[in-house]
């Protein structure tokens, strides 16, 4: 028991480490300062998650690693010029009343994924991003167009944040009122009209109170320092 336990934690080490390496997806989210869930029981899996209603959001363009080294000495890999259209897909819970601020600006309209994807993407109707099980509404929108004109694309991957390379971000401030909790991915158009998400480790929640998992070790923590405390008063 304790051979195979020991074994599932080595390949999930390894998978964390080698997978962000071995590719890069083209699209990323990434919320600042937050922590990274490998499961999350509410959602999905691979999401990086604030419990904080007020943050920043990135939405990373990533063409090609920004360098190799060659005899120790730098030399930039520049892929073909490229661009896309971005759109942040966010969902809430179908049954709720609140409130999305994004840069200011609320958004409204929220609506049944079918209705919602927008024209010029290649995104299928009967493909909600985060799975038919959850009863949600969706909204996309459109933040703009990103290239890769510059190293200035980090790796956000599997709760590490990696060095640069070709692409760029868009960082939203994103403000979340009423619901218990709000979904984020990227999707994007190139100039050859492809359309990209982010994968599925690279995505973005908000929740409005710590996950069950989170509260559990927080509570396990409690009862560590109980005996301490015991100590004190006496």
């Amino acid at each position: 028991m304790k051979r195979s336990i020991f074994m599932s934690l080595t390949i999930l080490t390894v998978l964390a480490v080698a997978l962000p390496v071995a590719a890069v997806p083209r699209l990323q989210t990434y919320i600042v300062d937050s922590r990274y869930s490998f499961y999350d029981s509410g959602l999905d899996s691979g999401t990086w998650i604030s419990n904080s209603s007020n943050f920043d959001l990135k939405v990373v363009g990533y063409w090609a690693e920004g360098a190799s080294s060659t005899s120790g000495r730098p030399m930039y890999q520049v892929p073909a010029f490229d661009y896309m259209d971005c759109y942040l897909a966010m969902s809430v819970p179908r049954d709720q009343m609140g409130q999305i601020f994004v840069n200011g600006v609320e958004i409204s309209a929220f609506d049944r994924w079918v209705n919602s994807i927008p024209s010029g993407t290649n995104l299928s109707p009967a493909s909600p991003l985060a799975g038919s099980s959850i009863d949600e509404q969706y909204r996309f929108l459109n933040i703009g167009r990103i290239d890769n004109s510059r190293i200035n694309a980090y790796n956000y991957g599997f709760g590490r944040v990696y060095s640069p390379g070709w692409g760029d971000e868009i960082t939203l401030n994103v403000v979340v009122r009423g619901f218990e909790w709000a979904h984020f991915n990227a999707i994007g158009v190139d100039s050859q009209g492809n359309t990209f998400m982010n994968s599925q480790f690279h995505n973005s929640s908000y929740y409005a109170t710590p996950e069950p998992s989170t509260l559990s070790l927080l509570g396990l923590g409690l009862l560590g320092i109980a005996p301490l405390l015991r100590r004190k008063k006496r």
